[in-house]
C-alpha cells in the first residue's frame, strides 16, 4: 500500500460518500474527508492570493492556535456563496469538533463555484466519516478530495527520526499564487508554529508555486501542514534544513503528480531556465514559457518550434538578450543567437517517444536558475471543462 497522509503517526482519516455533487453523471467515490490528530497540533497554512476567496478559505484564514484536524469536501467549492457560505463553512468545522469531541478544525472545499452547499448531505457525510475514522488509509483520503483528477495523489518521506506524508488534488484550474488546489500534509516531528510556517512557505515557492496546467487560479487553493509531535524528533534552527528538504521533496512529488494529471494532458514539460542574472528573472522567463498556449500546443504536437519558446522568453520582459540566448529541447541545441544546426526529425522523435520533455533555456547573463513544470494543451482539456458541471 502506498503511504500518504494517513500513515503519519498521530493522524486518523475517515471518509464518506455524501453525494455532494448532484449531476447526470453520478459520483461513486467518497467526497468527504475528516482528518483528526490525536492531540491538538501546531499547523501552518498557505492560501490562494485570488481576490475572490471561497468561504472555507476565509474561515480557515481566521483560525489561530492549535487545531485538531481538517474537514474537507469535493463536489462543491462553497465559493461566491455570500453569508450563507461562511455560515456553512463554520458549521462544517463546529460539527466536526462536536462529533469528534476535539478542538478546532480547518475547512477546505473544492468543486463547482456558486452553488450553495447541500448541508443536509454534508452533515450526514461528516457523521459517517467520523464513524469511519482510522479506516481511510493509503489512497482513500486522496480519493475523497478528487474532482476531475484521474488518479489520487499522495507522497510520503522518511527523514532522520521523523516522517512527512501528504495528499493533494488538482488537475485543472492550476496556476496558483500560493499552492495548488488542495493539499494536506502532516509530520510527526515536533515543530514550532514559526518554523512550520517558514518551512511551508519556502517549500511551496519551489513546488506548488512553480507549476501550471492552464493559467487559471482557483478561489479555493490551500495547503495545510500539521505537526502531530508523535516523534521524539524536535526541529530547531540547527536541523531546520533537513526538515525543509524532506518537506520540499514531498511537495515537489505532489506538484509533479498534479501536472502529470493535468486535464487531458499527455506530456509533462520541465522548463529549466539557467544562467540568469537573478532568481526572479529565471522564474519570470520559466513561468512565461510554461504558460504559453502556443508552447503547450507544440508540446502536444511534438513540434520542436523553438520560435515559440524564444518569443515567450522575450515576452517576460525581464531583459533577455537574444544574442546570448540558447534554447534546448532535451539535449538538442535549437537556437544560439540564431538557428542552430540540428535535425528536426530527431527532436520530433525525442518529443514523440517521451512523456516528459525538457525545455532548457540558457540566458548566459548570470548564475541563477529556476524550474517550472507545465503540461501540454490537448483537445481533451476543452472537452473536460466544457462538461464540468454536467
Amino acid at each position: 500500500m502506498k503511504k500518504g497522509l494517513a500513515e503519519v503517526p498521530g493522524i486518523k482519516c475517515g471518509t464518506a460518500l455524501a453525494g455532494i455533487k448532484k449531476t447526470e453523471k453520478p459520483v461513486n467515490r467518497s467526497d468527504l474527508l475528516v482528518v483528526v490528530t490525536d492531540e491538538p497540533s501546531e499547523f501552518a497554512a498557505v492560501f490562494t492570493r485570488n481576490d475572490i476567496k471561497a468561504a472555507p478559505v476565509k474561515v480557515s484564514m481566521e483560525i489561530s492556535g492549535k487545531v485538531s484536524g481538517i474537514i474537507a469536501n469535493s463536489g462543491n467549492a462553497n465559493a461566491c456563496t455570500g453569508e450563507r457560505g461562511i455560515a456553512d463553512a463554520l458549521e462544517m468545522s463546529k460539527l466536526t469538533s462536536q462529533l469528534t469531541g476535539k478542538g478546532k478544525f480547518l475547512v477546505a472545499s473544492t468543486g463547482v463555484i456558486g452553488e450553495p452547499m447541500p448541508m443536509e448531505r454534508v452533515r450526514n457525510g461528516i457523521a459517517e466519516a467520523v464513524k469511519n475514522l482510522g479506516k481511510a488509509k493509503g489512497e482513500k483520503p486522496a480519493l475523497a478530495i478528487m474532482t476531475t483528477d484521474t488518479f489520487p495523489k499522495l507522497s510520503f518521506k522518511e527523514g532522520n527520526g521523523f516522517v512527512i506524508g501528504g495528499i493533494a488534488k488538482g488537475a485543472g484550474m492550476i496556476d496558483p499564487a500560493m499552492a495548488t488546489m488542495l493539499s494536506f500534509v502532516a509530520t510527526d516531528a515536533k515543530v514550532s508554529k514559526g518554523l512550520l510556517q517558514k518551512a511551508l512557505k519556502e517549500a511551496v515557492e519551489v513546488s506548488f508555486n512553480a507549476i501550471t496546467v492552464d493559467g487559471d487560479m482557483s478561489t479555493n487553493d490551500c495547503v495545510f501542514l500539521l505537526s502531530t509531535g508523535k516523534s521524539s524528533k524536535e526541529i530547531t534552527e540547527e536541523n531546520y534544513g533537513e526538515f525543509k528538504e524532506a518537506l520540499t521533496a514531498v511537495l515537489k512529488d505532489l506538484a509533479y503528480q498534479i501536472v502529470k494529471d493535468g486535464e487531458g494532458a499527455t506530456k509533462v514539460a520541465r522548463v529549466l531556465v539557467e544562467k540568469a542574472k537573478t532568481k526572479e528573472q529565471a522564474k519570470a522567463v520559466a513561468r512565461k514559457i510554461a504558460l504559453s498556449p502556443l508552447v503547450k500546443t507544440a508540446l502536444f504536437g511534438c513540434d520542436p518550434n523553438w520560435g515559440r519558446i524564444a518569443a515567450a522568453a522575450g515576452a517576460a520582459m525581464v531583459g533577455v538578450d537574444e544574442e546570448k540566448l540558447e534554447i534546448y529541447i532535451g539535449n538538442y541545441l535549437l537556437f544560439k543567437g540564431e538557428r542552430a544546426d540540428y535535425r528536426e526529425e530527431e527532436v520530433f522523435r525525442y518529443m514523440k517517444e517521451n512523456d516528459e520533455i525538457l525545455i532548457r533555456v540558457v540566458l548566459n547573463q548570470g548564475s541563477e536558475s529556476f524550474e517550472y513544470l507545465t503540461c501540454d494543451l490537448t483537445y481533451d482539456y476543452v472537452r473536460i471543462n466544457a462538461e464540468y458541471r454536467t
